[in-house]
């Protein structure tokens, strides 16, 4: 019987030496895996488990989000101040708009020329006019600053400044040129 016993014991052993060899396999599997998680961790947080790592960004995306929350109620309470309650646009739009066609060439009749000023509230933007010919029709663009062409405005253009920078200031209502 104590052979039977030493039997049962060496069988034991070896069992427990398979079930041993096992689980150090799959701890170094684990300390590759966490050690591959670990990479590209620096500093004083290198050693921090991979829980912590997550809640520590989890409080960073949610300090994040809130301060993005703040400035889209900055920009909102920003836009609502800027807003004129008179026409309920903002001030830095082209808000201040006047078009005036014209003949170009005797041969063509039907006004298809045109010129249109586009203006902020500061009366700077752009004029925009477009010939047209029996051929073709040319389009050309003058910046506008203070009211006033940063380069010669045609007499239509000059027009169209003046009637936009008239509706900017309110002297001029709604009348097609």
């Amino acid at each position: 019987m104590s052979n039977y016993v030493a039997v049962f014991a060496l069988v034991l052993a070896y069992v427990a030496l398979v079930a041993a060899y096992c689980a150090l396999r799959t701890l170094a599997r684990l300390r590759r895996a966490t050690t591959v998680l670990a990479k590209g961790a620096r500093g004083p947080e290198a050693h921090a488990s991979l829980i912590e790592a997550t809640q520590r960004n989890t409080e960073r995306t949610e300090l994040v989000a809130e301060e993005i929350a703040d400035l889209r109620a900055m920009v909102a309470d920003q836009m609502k101040k800027r807003k004129d309650p008179q026409s309920g646009a903002a001030p830095a739009g082209l808000s201040n708009i006047a078009l005036v066609r014209y003949d170009a060439f005797g041969e063509m009749s039907g006004r298809m020329s045109f010129s249109l000023a586009l203006l902020d509230e500061n009366g700077d933007g752009v004029t925009i006019s477009a010939i047209a010919g029996t051929g073709d029709t040319r389009v050309y663009a003058k910046s506008v600053s203070d009211g006033k062409g940063e380069h010669e405005l045609s007499p239509e253009e000059q027009q169209a400044v003046t009637a936009a920078v008239a509706k900017r200031r309110g002297l001029l209502g709604r009348k097609s040129a």
